[in-house]
């Protein structure tokens, strides 16, 4: 899908679950993201926003949902 083309593109590792949502399964910042967690972690979101909006998705698909393991951020 162009989607997950796009967040690849990005530096993300994106992966669909069984209930269809994508789970970014890596954080490119994610050395940043040890000093400067919650900077980083608003930064993917509104980075993956974008990527959404520009492909014309909903950009609030993209939502905070942090834990261990992967990205800050799911796209439901």
């Amino acid at each position: 899908e162009d989607l997950t083309a796009a967040l690849r593109g990005c530096g993300y590792e994106p992966a669909t679950t069984a209930g269809g949502s994508i789970d970014l399964r890596n954080c490119p910042f994610h050395r940043l993201a040890r000093q400067h967690t919650e900077l980083v972690c608003w930064l993917n979101l509104h980075l993956v926003r974008g990527v959404l909006e520009a492909g014309g998705h909903q950009p609030g698909r993209a939502v905070l949902a942090p834990r261990p393991g992967r990205c800050c951020v799911v796209v439901d």
